[in-house]
């Protein structure tokens, strides 16, 4: 024991164990900040990374992510254990104050201490941005920040994810990953009156806002029971699977800053889990999402026709066709083919909300393979346009229930994500 000692003290006078033991917890922190998707939020769009200022919309107002770099002003620097694990499971501030759920600490608590101080590691050695987080400034009274005690006592359960001996290592693997880490019930699980998740209706499905994030559980009309184990694993890991669905809107951030780091032994693991949990039955949703539709010769109708051009049939014809194709089926194969728009979890929603939205916002997932992406039509097509043409694509591709979009609906969708004023619309066309 002597010898070994001896042996060691070189090293520990250098720090070279130190630095070691030191690298290996950043590297883990540097993994389970990928997992806990840490950059989404707290990374502006364009911004420095982990600077903070990430607008996120709630029924309530914008929160702003805030800053989680290494300055010691602006960030968490100065901050001790502590103090960060109390923010992060716990929903706690620096200071004292209470922090916003946008922030998801009510999965976030189901993590280890120990996972919590690695994610801080990372963070830590990694550039500060001496840059301060725009205010939050809600209305009265959810600017009351000390009202969240309460909003924790109707709706916060801490506690960290302890093993199920009854599962296996996979799935138990998967439930952390799920439950936690990603915090795939934050989106996926229906609110509360009180905007606490409803644990009766785990992963059924959630609004938010702008999108729909869909039922995830096993029903095999409503959710993903229909699904194979390798569809799922592959649609977490590129965020696209033909024939059943490809990711836009919040699902494309995950997949792109998160989830396609994931080695595919945590993918297989979330699938694992997300198979084993409850099924829950949505009674709009008489068949699955991905199996509506069938390709349309309807277009080619309109050569050499002299269709109104506002009609959905036109509009599609004109900004739709090019990448989609006439009839619909999409174009190419292969990780940049263009989707088919039957067939596909969006067009197949009975909700058109997540297809307007596309419209409106476009695309991007930037992927290790490369790009996916799909233009924003904000600018090129009116309200009244936005609604004729996703209500002919559910008609005519996907699930009819969802083909009832007003253009007051197209409206508030486009004012909520902060996009450009439509195009004026031209004499005698459709207002």
């Amino acid at each position: 024991m002597k010898k070994t000692l001896l042996a060691l003290l070189p090293l520990l006078v250098s720090g070279q164990l130190w630095a070691q033991s030191g690298a290996e917890l950043i590297k883990r922190g540097e993994y389970l900040a990928r997992a806990a998707d840490c950059t989404a939020c707290h990374t502006a769009p364009g911004g420095p990374a982990f600077g903070g200022g990430y607008p996120v919309s709630t029924p309530f107002g914008v929160i702003y992510g805030t800053n989680i770099s290494a300055d010691k002003q602006y960030g968490i620097g100065g901050w001790s254990d502590d103090e960060f694990v109390a923010a992060v499971r716990d929903g706690v501030g620096k200071d004292g104050q209470q922090l916003y759920p946008a922030m998801p600490y009510d999965a976030f608590t189901k993590m280890s201490r120990a996972d919590v101080l690695a994610i801080k590691a990372y963070l830590l050695a990694q550039p500060a941005v001496a840059q301060a987080t725009p205010q939050t400034d809600l209305a009265f009274p959810f600017n009351q920040r000390w009202g969240m005690r309460f909003w924790k006592w109707f709706n916060f359960t801490p506690g960290e994810l302890r093993p199920d001996a009854t599962q296996s290592a996979q799935w138990n693997q998967g439930r952390y990953l799920v439950e936690a880490l990603a915090h795939c019930g934050t989106c996926h699980t229906p609110r509360t009156l009180t905007m606490g998740m409803d644990q009766d209706k785990a992963f059924a499905g959630g609004d938010l806002g702008g999108w729909v994030a869909y039922n995830i559980t096993p029903d095999r009309n409503a959710g993903i029971g229909s699904w194979s184990q390798q569809d799922l694993v592959d649609y977490l890991k590129s965020g696209q699977v033909p024939g059943r669905a490809s990711a836009s809107g919040p699902m494309a951030e995950a997949v792109e800053h998160s989830l396609q780091y994931l080695p595919d032994a945590d993918l297989q693991a979330m699938a694992v889990y997300l198979r084993s949990v409850p099924a829950i039955a949505d009674e709009r949703q008489t068949r699955p999402r991905d199996r509506w539709g069938a390709p349309s010769q309807d277009v080619f109708a309109l050569r050499g026709s002299d269709e109104h051009p506002q009609t959905g049939a036109t509009l599609f014809s004109g900004n739709c066709a090019t990448c989609h194709g006439m009839d619909g089926a999409g174009k190419g194969s292969g990780f940049h083919a263009y989707p088919s728009l039957f067939n596909h979890g969006s067009t197949g929603a009975a909700d058109g909300k997540n297809l307007v939205s596309v419209i409106l916002n476009g695309v991007h997932r930037d992927m290790r393979q490369g790009e996916i992406l799909m233009p924003s039509f904000a600018e090129e097509l009116n309200d009244a346009q936005i609604a004729e043409l996703s209500n002919y694509v559910s008609r005519q591709f996907g699930n009819p229930a969802a083909a009832d979009v007003s253009a007051d609906q197209v409206r508030k969708l486009r004012a909520d994500a902060n996009l450009p004023a439509p195009p004026a619309v031209p004499q005698g066309d459709t207002p």
